[in-house]
């Protein structure tokens, strides 16, 4: 295993993130795309971890900044991403948490977003909440978050591992394996 700190592969972007359910609905951000590099996205709640911040503690702070909701818990790994894109220097490694908020009442919250990316934040039910995510211009995180929301909830936390260098849009791979 090379230490060599040039490999891209030992310097992935943290990112993390929140799934928060209630009943038969999925929290999710509708967010303007970091850099305005591609359309605006329907996603969970997360973001880069800051540095010397804490999974759990990165999860929290994202999911109140972008929807204004008091987190109770971070709880299990609910899914990975990691892919590498092509231009990019370093690859990402999404990890997202399952995540208890406070009781709410409604569907739709008030961001403390100090990046301004957020537009809105609300309750989404799950099947509604795939096709937003899946809307054109997905990533693999997108594809994650759907295939997450469509498995089965009792199943291990899936990993998948993804090449943008390849055309085929489909992961090389998932751990643990189907």
């Amino acid at each position: 295993m090379s230490t060599d700190a040039s490999d891209g592969w030992t310097r992935a972007a943290m990112v993390v993130g929140g799934v928060v359910r209630r009943d038969e609905s999925v929290l999710l951000v509708h967010e303007h795309t970091l850099g305005g590099e591609g359309p605006d996205q329907w996603v969970i709640p997360g973001g880069r971890l800051e540095r010397g911040e804490l999974l759990d503690a990165a999860v929290r702070r994202e999911v109140e900044e972008e929807t204004g909701l008091s987190v109770r818990s971070v709880g299990s790994l609910a899914f990975g991403s990691q892919h590498y894109a092509p231009g990019r220097d370093q690859p990402l490694l999404f990890l997202a948490f399952t995540v208890a908020v406070e009781p709410v009442i409604g569907d739709r919250f008030a961001p403390h977003d100090p990046d301004n990316l957020i537009i809105e934040a609300r309750f989404v039910p799950v099947d509604q909440a795939v096709d937003l995510i899946l809307q054109p211009g997905m990533t693999p995180g997108s594809q994650s978050t759907a295939n997450y929301l469509r498995q089965d909830q009792q199943a291990g936390p899936p990993i998948w591992l993804w090449d943008l260098n390849r055309s085929d849009q489909q992961p090389l791979g998932q751990i643990p394996t189907p």
